[in-house]
């Protein structure tokens, strides 16, 4: 059993993968990067743990195994101008992202990580913003080094990394929920952060629930959130394979006649159109479904007023009038659905 076989069922985006393959060595990295690659071609899906691979092994100076069918650089020049390239883009993207107007000072920064790792959610973020730039400049062996000067394990600044990284530079939105809350909420995907940190609510969460919630109650409300979009997805995956089914179905059937007649055809035309048809109407139907639980949640927040809750009621509800609007035009395009050609009867 190779030592990388478990992180092969770990998303890409949990910090447990990131403190996985960082104390990987490298000819373990190159093998898992290369296993990977063989599965990708067979169907499974791991472009995102391939990625992350390719860019740990940059940043240890290691060029990645190319895919087959490229040809390699090879030579000792070579492999150093690339590795060189990636670890000069690192530094210059550290700086942009993560700098703080003081020219970089190795000691220095040590030296801050200490100072942030005894503050609260503020430090996950500040520290996580020195650890990118202490990687960026020192490569994986640097890093390693001063993690061990500060006094953590490559755990710990993996999961201020994958905060930073996940949420953005500014920890303001987050700032009182607290290290482990913050941490937890790593899990969510890109979407469901971003809407949590700009709108303050993803799904059935809310920024406002999340911080009166114990770390337990944070913990199954994740787990429900994620069976809730699983589920969600798995209904939405079924009627779009139902619909590729049946324009199968069609073809198939077409193959057989010689020749096909027009309004044959037209059916099978239609097929991938009705399938998109009904993605747009499951989508608005489920952001409409959303939209009223984010209102149901409002009407549960203590201590709100009813002129309070009718004002934040109207805020945007002049925005509503398009979508009833579009519903007439809809309905009224169905109900009167017949050719558009200029030989159509009732011209």
């Amino acid at each position: 059993m190779a030592k990388y076989d478990g992180l092969l069922l770990v998303p890409a985006t949990d910090p447990n993968f990131l403190s996985g393959i960082g104390d990987l060595e490298n000819c373990d990295l190159a093998a898992m990067l290369g296993e990977m690659k063989l599965l990708e071609e067979k169907g499974e899906h791991h472009k995102g743990r391939i990625k992350a691979v390719e860019n740990e092994l940059a940043s240890r100076g290691e060029v990645p195994v190319p895919k087959r069918g490229r040809k390699a650089k090879t030579g000792e020049n070579s492999r150093e101008i690339v590795a060189m390239d990636k670890f000069q883009a690192d530094i210059e993207t550290a700086e942009r992202l993560y700098g703080d107007g003081m020219p970089y000072d190795r000691d220095r920064l040590e030296d801050s990580a200490k100072f942030y790792l005894a503050q609260t959610a503020q430090a996950l973020f500040e520290s996580g913003k020195i650890f990118l730039r202490l990687k960026a400049h020192e490569g994986h062996g640097g890093f390693m080094e001063s993690l061990a000067r500060i006094g953590i394990p490559q755990s710990t600044a993996n999961y201020s990394m994958a905060v930073v990284l996940k949420f953005g530079p500014n920890s303001q939105a987050l700032g009182n929920l607290g290290t482990t809350k913050i941490q937890m909420l790593t899990v969510l995907d890109e979407p469901d952060i971003k809407a949590l940190v700009e709108d303050g609510a993803a799904g059935n969460l809310t920024m406002d629930s999340v911080s009166k919630m114990t770390t337990r109650e944070l913990q199954a409300a994740l787990r429900e959130e994620r069976k809730k979009r699983d589920e969600d997805r798995k209904t939405q995956d079924k009627a779009i394979f139902m619909k590729e089914k049946k324009i199968s179905e069609l073809e198939a059937q077409l193959r057989y006649q010689e020749p096909p007649t027009q309004e044959q055809l037209a059916a099978v035309s239609l097929e991938p159109l009705k399938k998109k048809l009904f993605e747009h109407v499951l989508s608005v139907q489920f952001y409409l479904d959303e939209a009223v639980k984010v209102v149901v949640q409002a009407q549960k927040v203590e201590g709100a007023t009813f002129p309070q809750l009718q004002e934040w009621a109207q805020t945007h509800y002049e925005q509503l009038a398009p979508i009833g609007e579009l519903f007439e035009e809809l309905d009224q395009a169905l109900n009167n659905c017949g050719p558009d050609r200029p030989d159509s009867n009732g011209m």
